[in-house]
């Protein structure tokens, strides 16, 4: 199982186009698409809930109603104090990353699921947070 962060969904959805050569750009729009297709992506309210402000018009609803139909992954009671901790543990290292990428960081690690990003904040991430399994793209 694969958890896109918002990153990861922002370049499917605007599947970009080929590069001068004809070649298509590095992307895992491709691989997502096979992947949403055999079902094996999750999502979490963080990475819906900024793919959804930044939506306009109709296009909001539409998102709302793609991504409502991918599993999903809940941040329990648990989860909130986790990313409380590895806010803190970031902290201490002098390190800061926004609040929203731990709680996805969180989701993804708690679903056993591999987090697609383009975002080099989640390396420092799962330097502190156990079970992580990370896939960062170059952009």
């Amino acid at each position: 199982m694969i958890l896109p962060d918002t990153s990861v969904w922002v370049d499917y959805l605007r599947a970009r186009p080929p590069t001068a050569g004809g070649i298509p750009d590095p992307s895992p729009a491709e691989s997502l698409d096979a992947l949403i297709q055999q079902e094996l992506v999750l999502t979490c309210g963080p990475v819906v809930a900024e793919l959804l402000a930044g939506a306009r018009g109709r296009g909001r609803t539409e998102l709302a109603e793609q991504l409502g139909a991918q599993p999903w992954v809940e941040l329990g009671r648990a989860d909130w104090l986790k990313a409380g901790e590895v806010a803190a543990g970031l902290q201490e290292r002098g390190e800061t990353v926004p609040l929203v990428d731990i709680q996805i960081a969180i989701c993804a690690a708690g679903a056993k699921a591999e987090l697609w990003t383009f975002d080099g904040d989640f390396r420092r991430i799962a330097e502190v947070l156990d079970g992580l399994q990370l896939r960062v793209f170059e952009v």
